[in-house]
């Protein structure tokens, strides 16, 4: 039997972040913010110092899951930095100075960090021991051209890009508002990602809730918006499969797609010049396409099945335990 969008937002509405576990986490995020601003305002380095900072991430775009053991929440924290010296060109001296201002504002916190064998960034957290909130640092300086656009480092400390904050936050409001059921597509994706162990580490991108995501918006760009959740799950995983996945861009976007050694290639929104799936290797896609299909033939399957209950029971061997309907 085919399932509606009444019930499977009973089961969207269990792996979501909860409206009443949000308010310590919103306490612990509005704290931070009153402390950077006042930190800013009273920062009188000239060298180099933060000026600005903004929320990103599933937080902010509304995607966010409810936390389990292994997937903590995390927020994404975009600390603009200016400098009178070329700061892009000693990424040391950045993450150096980052892990200084943030340990003034909270010297009793934990500041993470880590940092490869030549000394490049390779992340800064704020962990909360309390709620278990992870707070992900991203340094940013902004750029006269284009405009609206920053140069970042990449997180594993690899080389840096070009890109819009902005315009990222923009784009995902945008699929927001063309397809009601677009967060609750994506929620349950990386909920799949996570049961299925798909998830990104250090060295390998795997399927990252970006590049989640992404696939989703692109489907809904060139495919027409699906606001059936259950068909919506169901095309993802077919056009994850397909034999030929398409090199993945978006009009809007600056730049050309260069060249790749890559299995795959999902350019970022604001430019197509950045890869989001850039430390995929042929392994990890073939396991992401492996369970893609698994998953499309499962759904096709539960959807023949003359009873809740079978259903349901397939819909759990794609989703795990946690999966259940009204």
């Amino acid at each position: 039997m085919k399932l509606n969008n009444t019930q499977l937002l009973t089961f969207i509405d269990n792996i979501k972040l909860s409206s009443e576990s949000m308010p310590k986490y919103r306490k612990q995020i509005d704290h931070l913010k009153e402390k950077l601003s006042s930190t800013i305002k009273s920062d009188d380095r000239t060298d180099i110092r933060v000026t600005k900072f903004l929320l990103a991430g599933s937080w902010k775009k509304r995607t966010i899951l409810r936390p389990t053991g292994e997937n903590p929440i995390d927020i994404d924290l975009i600390l603009f930095v200016e400098s009178k010296e070329d700061i892009q060109s000693d990424l040391t001296k950045l993450h150096d100075y980052l892990v200084d201002y943030l340990g003034k504002i909270y010297p009793q916190k934990d500041i993470h960090r880590e940092l490869d064998a030549e000394k490049n960034t390779k992340s800064i957290k704020i962990k909360f021991s309390g709620s278990g909130l992870e707070v992900d640092i991203v340094p940013v300086v902004e750029l006269d051209n284009p405009i609206d656009y920053v140069w970042q480092p990449e997180r594993g400390g690899s080389g840096t890009y070009i890109t819009s904050i902005n315009k990222q936050l923009a784009f995902s409001l945008k699929r927001r508002q063309d397809n009601p059921s677009y967060t609750a597509i994506v929620r349950a994706l990386k909920w799949w990602r996570n049961y299925k162990e798909l998830s990104p580490t250090e060295y390998d991108s795997a399927l990252s809730s970006f590049s989640i995501e992404l696939i989703v918006a692109y489907l809904d760009i060139t495919q027409g918006v699906e606001s059936n959740i259950e068909e919506g799950l169901i095309r993802f995983f077919q056009f994850v499969s397909s034999s030929d996945f398409p090199v993945i861009s978006f009009s809007n976007a600056i730049n050309q797609i260069p060249a790749f050694s890559t299995p795959i290639y999902i350019a970022e929104d604001t430019n197509n010049e950045n890869s989001v799936v850039k430390k995929l290797s042929t392994n990890m896609w073939n396991e992401v396409v492996e369970e893609a299909d698994d998953a499309f033939d499962t759904l096709i399957y539960a959807q023949s099945r003359n009873n809740k209950g079978d259903t349901v029971g397939e819909w759990k061997r794609t989703f795990g335990p946690s999966f259940t309907i009204g």
